[in-house]
């Protein structure tokens, strides 16, 4: 048998558990739409300033497209 107070701290933690891995996925996910503006950003540096065409951001662009879409579709079908 748990004492009540022993059950009240184990809830709490339980909560404070998801909390952390919500402030986790919206953290990740903010780094994932800054990492994605500053390849943008990038991007049109070299094809303004420069005038050339940078295929490797260009690659880092729609790989990170082609992996949020991928993952969208997938915790669709998963959920």
């Amino acid at each position: 048998m748990i004492h009540p107070i022993l059950s009240r701290i184990l809830m709490l933690d339980h909560v404070a558990d998801e909390r952390f891995r919500e402030h986790q996925r919206r953290s990740t996910s903010a780094a994932a739409i800054i990492g994605t503006l500053t390849v943008f950003a990038l991007l049109e540096y070299h094809l303004l300033v420069e005038h050339r065409v940078p295929w490797d951001l260009i690659a880092v662009i729609y790989a990170m497209g082609g992996a949020k879409i991928a993952l969208m579709f997938w915790y669709s079908f998963k959920n």
